[in-house]
């Protein structure tokens, strides 16, 4: 099976009846699209056919483009005339189905872990590619829902299905990307007062995004100081998820000392510049670093610590 590198989509005649408030003439090019199933279901919600969605109403392959397709669609509809309700009816629809596209891409990227391997990298066996652009078409949707008045669960649910998929395809992100989505995850299900939920996972950010060798520390001598690798982004995801875990949970989070790795090589360049042929001497033990499981040949879950096991335990069997 060949890849393209971005799916077609079937949108562009559709859009223009919308434009034009031509609601007849949409229902019928709805009605005689054999393209994609979105489209039956929006033509059913017009006809007030009540529309349900499960896990066999779309083909697992097609989830992405079906949802790439009713988000045009929906951003059409939403500067319409149509009626709201109808509108209603289409983004609950959406967000179901980019909940059912992020539990599959999750399932898969296990299946692949289990094997040792990336999901992105076993696209041809599983026949199914994802779109990294597809995190983008989640984020629009949740900023487009965010501005209509009673979206905040179904915001929460998009900012969820954004970090299942982003987890899953981790080894193609910057580390900072997937914390960006899981703080917004965890933000958003403590809007909608899962405040347990949000603080495990603000408490999971800040196991994941702690440097390397506090994780490795036995924790025997706290007074120790701890080579802090991480980069300033890495840093601020850290940072931004202790102080909301600190204000949601009313708790102290006791930070170990570390020295980042730019302040300490300045400290040593000052010193050996100053006194060449003493080296300088620290005055408290400096934990080394350990080496990064991520470098060696283990399977490569270990160059995103913790995130996939981590989200898959927050979201179950969903």
């Amino acid at each position: 099976m060949k890849f393209v590198s971005w799916p077609p989509l079937f949108h562009e005649k559709m859009i223009e009846l919308i434009q034009q408030n031509k609601f007849e003439d949409f229902k019928e090019a709805l009605k005689n699209s054999e393209d994609l199933q979105i489209h039956e279901y929006i033509y059913d919600i017009l006809n007030d056919q009540k529309v349900e969605i499960n896990d066999e109403s779309f083909s697992p392959y097609g989830y992405q483009i079906e949802f790439l397709e009713g988000l045009q669609l929906f951003k059409a509809l939403e500067k319409s005339e149509i009626s709201p309700d109808y509108l209603k009816q289409f983004s609950n629809l959406l967000v179901h189905l980019a909940f059912l596209m992020s539990a599959h891409v999750q399932s898969l990227a296990g299946e692949a872990m289990s094997q040792g391997a990336y999901l992105t990298d076993l696209g041809h066996v599983y026949r199914f590619k994802v779109y990294p652009e597809i995190r983008d078409g989640i984020q629009e949707f949740m900023d487009l829902l965010q501005t209509r008045p009673d979206e905040a669960k179904a915001v929460a649910n998009l900012a969820a299905a954004k970090a299942k998929v982003s987890s899953s395809i981790g080894n193609i992100l910057e580390k900072h990307e997937i914390g960006e989505d899981m703080l917004q995850f965890a933000e958003h299900f403590q809007n909608v007062g899962e405040t347990e939920m949000a603080a495990r996972i603000y408490q999971g950010i800040m196991n994941d995004f702690e440097c390397e060798s506090v994780k490795l520390s036995s924790g025997i001598i706290p007074e120790a100081r701890h080579v802090d690798d991480r980069t300033e982004k890495e840093i601020e995801i850290f940072s931004k998820a202790k102080a909301k875990f600190e204000k949601l949970t009313g708790q102290k989070v006791q930070e170990p000392n570390r020295v980042h790795i730019k302040e300490n090589q300045q400290h040593q360049d000052v010193a050996e510049s100053v006194v060449p042929a003493a080296p300088s001497q620290p005055q408290e033990p400096l934990q080394p670093q350990k080496p990064n499981s991520s470098e060696s040949s283990t399977p490569p879950q270990s160059s995103r610590p913790g995130l996939l096991n981590k989200i898959k335990r927050i979201f179950g069997k969903n």
